[in-house]
């Protein structure tokens, strides 16, 4: 058996056949290599574009969702903690006011004891229990005089009054004490049988060195202590106390107290999820409630002189700037991780009120989305590794088998001619440089290698060619996606409601509304329909986001919004409530929206609305220019699924006009950065003056275009503008 290529030792390989082998094998090694370089480098690319888009996306996404989330919740939490901290002081006021009126009564008695009848009044009893019960404590056991009973009988009368006051209070008001200088009580409680010790006896009380009693002595005035432990009770409480003076003498000081687990208990239920907390600390710095259990503001630290002296120096200057007064918010630390920390003044006491929200709970879901866009980029870098490494095998072994034939082709060539091999030689040029076309010719045929190498040039070119065709079709394929997302954006304009005039026709309003969106198909919406002939719904809205996403979540927000308000029968808090925890069910990935809407009742002019994060609306007077009116903000649509969210009421007279928008107006800015903001919108709408709605709304949109200018738009353009024109009975 010859060895394969025997023949080549019969040639002479300085001569032309030799040189014709060289000529080939060189030849198919360099393009061999140059398609192999040039693929490698493509795969190299390609992977280093992937590696800096993914951490430039995974970076984006991290820090504008943590920005967002940041954003919102401390606007959120500021707001919420305001409302919470109102709350609280509510509740003390009612009792400071319940105490100033108790002192009034008191004095009356002092003054005309004459005018009350004395009724018998006697020390607690154990069977008693449960039930509100008027009882007399004197300290030390002794029987009080002739004339502290007296007096004691002729106050007795006031019983219904304090009984009142702890009923009235209940939750929050224990009990009702009225004491004498002598340290002689009047208690009105349902405890009778919690003022025994252990042998039966009564627990001695003296009110006059009791802390509210001193306190109210040396104020003058209604008067609230610290946290302290109760004299009869095992629980903690604040006391307050009220001194009554007769002509300048101290007669009487009254009390009442509450327990400080049921003012942990209400101030926990006007927190929000996130490992969120709030604490109440007094004008002398002691942590007075706490929901904590454990830590620097745990409950063992409850009750403690200067609570200040227990926490790092970043928490200690947050209580610093609450207990001066301030309203705020602020990043902090507590026990080491970082939190959201919303301060309010709890005025009637001078307290303050701090709600803290963990800043790891809430970029949680940034960092995870992050992580997930990091996976997916790391498996496509992956799969393009292992393709191009397979590809690799392959070209490798296709390029030794070309080599061959290529060396085959050569020694037969030299005992033939050369022509075929420089008609083929310039043919493979034109194929490189020119339009990938190589075609079979009746030169190749020459039945041997010849032939055979220009059938695979032939099939590459038929390769190569398809391809071109598949680029070609990938670049028809995008223009029809372009073509296709304006439709989209034509679908999605008639989604909205008529616009002006042709809604109504009717006398009693103007009304007007246009959106224009940033990219072909936008996040914000509008709409307005009647529950019946006396009651309009008008509606605007922000989604969080752009492009189809946004506008497949504008579709769901309008139309779920629209049918809550008709089950609903136009109860707007109700209709915004349950449609917040349905969309609240349905967004993905954390999306949300702004909503303004408010239900007209044509017949009065008054409308209702409810404000859920959007912009504080425009309003003019029929006497008067367009101004900025603030609202009762409530949260987000869709942010928290037990957002609560409150009802503003506003009265409309012939002549008002409202004007709605995104934030797409104030927003819009010029080539130098510059936002055309609130003044200059409310400057275009006075300068509109009574014009017709769709004027004065194109007047608006043309300032925005002169001061833009060349500028792009990044934000969708919607606005809504209402005239209440008729007041019909």
């Amino acid at each position: 058996m010859k060895p394969p290529f025997s023949f080549i030792r019969k040639m002479n390989m300085r001569g032309l056949a030799g040189k014709l082998i060289g000529f080939v094998v060189v030849f198919v090694l360099c393009i061999g290599c140059i398609f192999m370089a040039m693929s490698y480098s493509q795969v190299r690319h390609l992977d280093d574009v992937v590696a800096k888009e993914s951490t430039a996306q995974s970076d984006l996404v991290r820090n504008e969702s943590s920005k967002a989330m940041s954003d919102l919740t401390e606007s959120s939490l500021y707001q919420l903690n305001i409302w919470a901290a109102d709350k609280t002081d509510d509740e003390f006021w009612i009792l400071d006011h319940d105490m100033r009126v108790l002192r009034t009564q008191v004095e009356d008695v002092f003054r005309h004891p004459d005018n009350y009848e004395p009724v018998d009044v006697y020390p607690p009893q154990k069977s008693d229990g449960g039930v509100m019960t008027l009882q007399l404590l004197v300290p030390g056991g002794r029987e009080p005089d002739a004339g502290s009973m007296d007096i004691i009988r002729r106050l007795a009368n006031l019983a219904p009054m304090m009984e009142e006051i702890v009923r009235g209070n209940e939750g929050y008001a224990l009990d009702c004490y009225i004491s004498i200088p002598d340290g002689t009580t009047l208690v009105m409680d349902d405890l009778s049988d919690k003022k025994f010790d252990e042998d039966g006896n009564i627990i001695d009380y003296d009110p006059t060195v009791r802390p509210w009693y001193q306190g109210a002595v040396r104020t003058g005035d209604v008067f609230f202590s610290q946290g302290v432990k109760s004299a009869f009770y095992d629980f903690n409480e604040v006391v307050f106390g009220a001194p009554v003076y007769v002509d300048g003498e101290l007669v009487a000081v009254i009390e009442g107290s509450t327990g400080l687990d049921i003012l942990e208990t209400k101030m926990d239920e006007r927190t929000v999820d996130y490992d969120s907390f709030s604490i109440l600390v007094t004008d002398e710095g002691q942590l007075l409630c706490s929901s904590r259990k454990s830590g620097e503001l745990g409950s063992g630290n409850l009750l403690k002189t200067d609570i200040g002296q227990e926490v790092n120096d970043e928490l200690r200057e947050l209580i610093d700037h609450a207990l001066a007064g301030e309203t705020g918010i602020a990043r902090t630390v507590v026990d080491g991780e970082y939190y959201y920390a919303a301060y309010a003044p709890v005025d009637t006491v001078g307290w303050s009120q701090i709600t803290f929200a963990s800043e790891k709970e809430i970029l949680a879901p940034s960092h995870d989305l992050g992580s997930q866009i990091d996976e997916s980029f790391g498996s496509m870098v992956a799969e393009i590794d292992s393709h191009f490494g397979r590809s690799s095998v392959f070209m490798l072994a296709l390029l030794l088998l070309i080599m061959c034939a290529a060396i085959a082709f050569a020694s037969f060539m030299a005992r033939r001619r050369v022509a075929p091999i420089n008609r083929m030689t310039r043919a493979v040029g034109g194929f490189i440089t020119d339009d990938m076309s190589f075609e079979m010719e009746d030169i190749y045929r020459t039945g041997d290698e010849i032939e055979e190498l220009a059938q695979s040039f032939e099939t590459m070119s038929v390769r190569m060619k398809h391809y071109l065709e598949e680029i070609i079709e990938h670049t028809a394929e995008k223009e029809r996606l372009a073509t296709e997302m304006e439709s989209a954006k034509k679908i999605q304009m008639k989604m909205l409601p008529p616009i002006y005039p042709g809604f109504s026709g009717r006398a009693e309003y103007e009304l007007y509304a246009e959106t224009v969106p940033a990219r072909n198909v936008g996040g914000d919406m509008y709409d307005f329909f009647y529950l019946d002939d006396d009651h309009l719904v008008i509606m605007i809205g922000d989604v969080s986001g752009k492009g189809i996403t946004a506008a497949l979540f504008m579709v769901l927000c309008k139309q779920m919004i629209r049918s809550m308000m008709v089950i609903h029968g136009g109860d707007v808090v109700e209709a915004i409530t349950e449609a917040n925890k349905r969309l609240r069910e349905e967004s993905v990935e954390g999306m949300f929206v702004t909503v303004w809407l408010g239900v007209i009742t044509l017949s009065t002019g008054v409308m209702d609305f409810v404000d859920g994060g959007h912009m504080y609306a425009a309003i003019r007077r029929a006497d008067g220019e367009f101004r900025i009116e603030e609202d009762e903000h409530s949260i987000l649509v869709a942010a928290l699924e037990a957002a609560r969210f409150k009802l503003n009421t506003m009265k409309l007279s012939a002549g008002d006009t409202i004007y709605l928008y995104t934030d797409g107006v104030t927003e819009s800015c010029n080539e130098d950065g510059e936002m055309f903001g609130e003044g200059r919108m409310l400057s275009a709408l006075n300068e509109a003056g009574s014009l017709p709605v769709d004027e004065m709304d194109g007047l608006v949109r043309k300032r925005i275009s002169e001061f833009t200018g060349a500028a792009e738009q990044y934000d969708d353009l919607t606005t809504l503008c209402f005239r209440y024109k008729v007041f019909l009975k």
